[in-house]
């Protein structure tokens, strides 16, 4: 249909004005430069029309001649030796040329163009962890262009109507290109999950495990060689392979341990799962990996709440609790806490998880949530003082009925100390927080005051004046 509209289109135009409108676009667009001098300058092309539909012999066009287009999206001329130079402008810049490549791409392969934009796409791969040092993509633009290429490949793999012998050109591409450490350094770690669909559509599966079989022995670290493990695990149980003789040749990798603690668990085997747990708390120990250690320990923690077994259960549970910090776990560990604590044990551990994390202040968020459950209101009163106007608010409706003028004294106390500041946010939220005083009894007044004072002092203030307008 767009074929026909733009040959009725271009038979009706004069031909100076079509020549005139290609070279300003060739002009601008890089990538439409080489396309159309590739193409019109291409010899064959009443052999590649006779060849048009035999999709088994379509393969992957030279990567290197869409690599160096997409190299030249870093190109940014007279910029780069002056001051001015914007290395985050630069990295925009870049993106948006490689974005425009990559929808050039997306178009040909809905024309059924699969090989040029595959190779559009892996040059743009290829090339951004190069030039990646070069700008500052701090806000990830490249990155999300980089994701948006594999994106496409993964696409191109798993059509059915793409080539078997472009897909493999594909896969063999994508296992060379996963061992380049440029990949790892910069976190472009979305090439991995190419790479498992490309495995998953390689039909020849003694390729593909010689292949990660050759990733896991050259893997860098304990990490690496993890991920390369279950990557083969993952696969092999999709063609229905058994799994335990690499599962037990890797159990000392962490991931792998997982893989084997959720089988144990899915099989009721708790007493074997007890004992892979805690030699993964062994091995985190031994590598200082705390982190690894608390996913160790709530293993455990879920194995008892499984076996029903409180005599364990609620002292890990406790442990666990003051342990987790911010973890959103930590909801949960109070939940078994309160629901498998014997009542007449409940105050005692209440006010020892209380004492910890009131004394943690602001750091602790949970504190507030105990003392407001229980309706502790000069306690949690207390504790928002020492963690600061966020808690009060966050506590007004309960605190207000019983402390109504100390609240509205913080707050005045707040506006005051915010009012020396001079910048936009701190004007911003001197108006919210008198907004805020006057849903007091005694709150229209003081701020009144409060408007008055600070029109007198502050009347040099522009922005202050405005923002206090709407008090």
């Amino acid at each position: 249909m767009i074929k026909q509209e733009i040959t009725k289109l271009l038979e009706r135009t004069e031909r100076e004005k079509i020549i005139s409108f290609v070279a300003e676009y060739a002009e601008e667009d890089k990538f439409f430069y080489e396309k159309l001098k590739k193409t019109l300058l291409t010899d064959n092309d009443d052999e590649d029309n006779e060849n048009e539909g035999d999709g088994d012999d379509e393969e992957i066009p030279d990567i290197d001649y869409y690599k160096e287009i997409a190299e030249n999206c870093f190109s940014f001329g007279w910029r780069r030796g002056r001051g001015d130079y914007d290395f985050n402008e630069a990295a925009y810049e870049a993106s948006e040329k490689l974005d425009k490549m990559l929808d050039d791409a997306v178009f040909c392969a809905k024309q059924g163009e699969y090989a040029e934009a595959a190779a559009t796409a892996m040059g743009v791969v290829e090339i951004i962890p190069e030039k990646y040092e070069e700008v500052d993509d701090s806000n990830g633009v490249l990155v999300d262009s980089f994701d948006a290429a594999i994106e496409l490949l993964c696409n191109i793999v798993k059509n059915a109507r793409v080539s078997n012998a472009l897909k493999k050109g594909i896969y063999d591409w994508c296992k060379e290109e996963t061992n380049q450490p440029a990949y790892r350094e910069y976190g472009f770690d979305k090439i991995n999950i190419l790479y498992a669909v490309c495995c998953e559509q390689n039909t020849n599966t003694e390729e593909v495990l010689a292949d990660m079989d050759r990733k896991i022995e050259k893997a860098l670290n304990r990490h690496r060689k993890g991920e390369a493990v279950v990557q083969k695990i993952r696969f092999m149980q999709s063609r229905n392979l058994d799994v335990q003789d690499l599962i037990q040749k890797h159990i000392e990798l962490n991931d792998v341990r997982k893989i084997r603690f959720n089988q144990l668990l899915d099989d009721k085997a708790y007493d074997e799962a007890l004992r892979l747990a805690e030699r993964g708390i062994e091995i985190a120990k031994e590598q200082d990996q705390e982190g690894m250690v608390f996913d160790w320990q709530k293993a455990i923690f879920d194995i008892y709440l499984l076996q029903g077994d409180t005599a364990n259960l609620l002292p890990m549970a406790e442990y666990l609790f003051l342990k987790a910090g911010y973890s959103s776990n930590k909801n949960e560990f109070y939940d078994v806490l309160k629901k498998y604590t014997p009542a007449d044990h409940w105050p005692d551990t209440m006010e020892r998880l209380l004492a910890v994390e009131e004394a943690n202040g602001a750091n602790s968020s949970f504190a507030g949530r105990i003392l407001q459950e229980y309706q502790m209101w000069p306690r949690l009163f207390a504790y928002c003082q020492k963690s600061g106007i966020a808690a009060i608010e966050r506590y007004e409706e309960d605190l207000k009925p019983y402390f109504e003028k100390e609240i509205l004294e913080q707050y005045k106390n707040y506006a005051e100390q915010r009012a020396l500041i001079t910048n936009q946010n701190a004007y911003q939220e001197v108006a919210r927080i008198l907004k805020r005083m006057r849903t007091f009894a005694e709150g229209n007044q003081q701020v009144d005051q409060l408007l008055e004072k600070y029109r007198s002092t502050y009347k040099r203030r522009k922005n202050m004046m405005v923002a206090l307008s709407q008090v």
